[in-house]
């Protein structure tokens, strides 16, 4: 996948990163140079030097070949404009920016851009770290209290099976990773300390299979 990223800091730089690790072709436009320098010598992607909301900087970038772009540099203004340039004038098919200000969210649905609200989402993630602790949030849906999480078992895991852990109409576990490997395990297949499970909760379910986590006798997610 071809993907040019608008904005080497440290958000761009950490994205730029995994999806070059997963293969993905990447190229990143910077006002910046010196920014390009922390990324070391294991990003086997190409740097832009440019305004990123510039038409020339972006056609340099690749953009005119690109799959997805994102426009991630630390100000919503410059992202709106890089996104519209993106869709309006190169048709790049997804396009999506990073947004800091939560009062922008509406103007952006208005104009019908897709975005990222980060500090949103940092919020949650530090509501749910304060809240339950027991578990590592990944992702809230916008209605309701349904949240997928993941969390560490501990020694009160053993002997005990997936459906033990589950409880009806509040947890679901959805994968187990065990010793470097993930499985989609059926209700009767067992649980082992150190297991890592991702899984569909609502909150407050915490309380209810505190029993299995490791916070109990050992080190927390």
């Amino acid at each position: 996948m071809r993907v040019v990223i608008a904005g080497s800091g440290r958000v761009g730089r950490e994205v730029a990163q995994v999806l070059s690790a997963l293969g993905d072709d990447v190229s990143l436009l910077d006002e910046s140079e010196e920014s390009f320098e922390l990324l070391g010598r294991t990003f086997d992607g190409t740097f832009h030097v440019g305004v990123t909301y510039d038409v020339d900087a972006l056609r340099t970038a690749g953009i005119e070949e690109a799959d997805v772009f994102l426009a991630l540099t630390p100000s919503d203004n410059a992202n709106l404009m890089a996104v519209q340039l993106a869709e309006r004038v190169f048709g790049v098919p997804r396009a999506i920016a990073r947004l800091d200000d939560p009062a922008r969210e509406a103007a952006y649905r208005a104009l019908a851009v897709d975005f990222v609200p980060t500090a949103r989402l940092v919020a949650r993630v530090l509501v749910e770290r304060v809240h339950e602790p027991e578990f590592t949030y990944h992702l809230e849906f916008p209605d309701g209290d349904v949240q997928v999480v993941e969390m560490v078992l501990g020694a009160g895991a053993a002997g005990h099976t997936v459906a033990d852990l589950e409880v009806a109409g509040e947890l679901r576990v959805a994968a187990v990773r065990r010793e470097g490997t993930v499985v989609i395990p059926g209700s009767a297949d067992l649980l082992q300390p150190g297991d890592l499970v991702a899984a569909a909760v609502r909150r407050g379910v915490a309380s209810r299979v505190r029993r299995f986590l490791a916070g109990e006798g050992g080190e927390g997610a």
